[in-house]
């Protein structure tokens, strides 16, 4: 990666806006992986919503609970 890549969300979980502001040279690797984290964040930020992940102390952001929810 040669630049960078700034995203900005807006909506709720149902109905969201993704604004990506580029600056630099990205090749194809860089964006799949930018693509897998906004993909890994709107599950998440579902399941949250939906109630099937709950934030706890020891998993505050619920990303834990995310890969323990995909792996089984």
């Amino acid at each position: 990666m040669k630049g960078s890549i700034t995203s900005k969300f807006s909506g709720d979980v149902d109905n969201y806006f993704v604004r990506t502001l580029r600056d630099g040279d990205l090749d194809s690797r860089d964006l799949e992986a930018i693509v897998t984290l906004l993909d890994e964040e709107i599950r998440l930020k579902r399941l949250i919503a939906w109630g099937d992940i709950t934030p706890t102390p020891a998993d505050p952001t619920g990303t834990e609970q995310l890969h323990l929810h995909w792996t089984n």
